[in-house]
């Protein structure tokens, strides 16, 4: 038996990443909430992110027409509400996005931003409008975002963004396997 091409998962170099909570309202005017790990900043004068959806996804075609998105940052003790809002790939069985954001059991509020969704007791979030969508050929879809409002929450981070004490995101390896931050911040000095 021959062996896979390694290059078909030269992504999972780039893990452990981030798993990003993805806020859309489409124009039917229905919420979701999506886990993606594909998200980095860009620029940080204007703030901006570039964002990649998997093509095959209902969240992609929103992010199509919607003018923005939200992204929240979820904590490792929100791990198994994560794995729920990404029903697709988990195959948790909901019928609805609507189910699917109960079910979750995750504190969220629908009314913050009009791009969607955002996670009240994570890291943080912020609400992005998109300025470019960028197609490359590939199974995922580039969206960029301007950051137009953020929060950080006062338990994680302090005013300024920066971190108080250690928290712990949500990160993917691989499928359903799942890591976070160690527990204290390793620090070097500047020279």
């Amino acid at each position: 038996m021959a062996s896979e091409n390694p290059i078909t998962r030269a992504h999972r170099l780039l893990a452990p990443r981030i798993a990003y909570l993805i806020g859309t309202v489409s124009a039917e005017k229905v919420a979701n909430l999506i886990p993606v790990s594909n998200l980095t900043s860009v620029s940080t004068q204007p703030q901006q992110v570039a964002l990649a959806v998997y093509k095959q996804w209902s969240t992609y075609q929103t992010l199509q027409e919607a003018s923005g998105f939200t992204v929240s940052v979820p904590v490792i003790d929100q791990l198994e509400g994560v794995w729920k809002l990404g029903a697709r790939y988990s195959r948790f069985p909901v019928p609805s996005p609507a189910e699917k954001l109960t079910a979750s059991g995750l504190e969220l509020d629908h009314q913050i931003s009009e791009f969607g969704p955002v996670l009240l007791t994570g890291i943080g979030w912020m609400a992005c409008r998109t300025v470019a969508r960028l197609d490359l050929g590939g199974d995922h879809g580039i969206i960029i975002g301007q950051t137009e409002r953020v929060w950080f929450n006062p338990a994680y981070m302090a005013a300024d963004g920066t971190p108080s004490g250690s928290p712990h995101p949500v990160m993917q390896q691989t499928g359903n396997q799942f890591t976070s931050t160690a527990d204290e911040f390793t620090s070097i000095p500047y020279y």
